[in-house]
């Protein structure tokens, strides 16, 4: 008897440390208690393993050398992104950050523009951002569909050498990403103007990176 009561605690302990890791396809599958901790994607943990490879093979920056972090890009059309280049690139900004660096924000307008849809600080529109900003490294990449999957090459350049001071490469599997694959918003520019579309997607779970 005294052995399965000192059981019972020990397995109410691992019961509470465990959160289950969403994939975005199923309902979340957590407990009430469990929410006491944020769930958290495997976007997450892929994004925590490239940037424990980025800091592992950084060369340059320090804690004080400002960096910007910009959405990973289609290698096969270098201007254009979407919702997952831009999701890794914001997973990269919270990851650096909590590690100490120096992370400039450079889509913050440095102003509160207050409307009927929401009060809003960030812009990707060029001409509402500061023209110069203290940025010395950005942190960027590119996104290459494979069998099943996504390849993405991640790297920090020095802005005016160019020279690339750390690298990292992951793959990133298709059914750990979430339906929002089915239908990618596909992201451009062309003569300064940002462009959006669409894409519908016929087959399910298929990585489409070009529109």
């Amino acid at each position: 008897m005294k052995k399965w009561l000192c059981l019972v605690p020990a397995m109410m302990l691992t019961a509470c440390s465990y959160a289950p890791i969403y994939n975005g396809k199923e309902s979340y599958g957590g407990s009430q208690f469990m929410l006491m901790e944020s769930p958290r994607h495997t976007l997450d943990f892929f994004v925590d393993s490239l940037t424990e490879d980025l800091v592992e093979s950084n060369t340059s920056v320090t804690a004080r050398t400002p960096i910007a972090i910009t959405s990973f890009v289609d290698l096969q059309n270098m201007d254009t992104t979407n919702w997952l280049g831009n999701s890794v690139s914001e997973g990269l900004i919270y990851q650096f950050q909590r590690r100490g660096f120096k992370v400039v924000d450079f889509k913050t307008t440095g102003s509160i523009q207050v409307t009927q849809q929401g009060d809003f600080a960030f812009s990707r529109e060029w001409k509402d951002l500061a023209q110069q900003q203290e940025i010395q490294y950005v942190l960027t990449g590119t996104m290459l569909r494979q069998e099943g999957g996504v390849l993405i090459n991640a790297r920090v350049v020095g802005m005016q050498s160019r020279i690339v001071v750390a690298t990292a490469q992951g793959f990133l599997p298709a059914d750990r990403i979430g339906r929002d694959l089915d239908t990618l918003n596909s992201m451009r520019t062309q003569d300064g103007v940002l462009i959006r579309s669409d894409p519908t997607m016929t087959q399910p779970y298929t990585v489409i990176l070009r529109p």
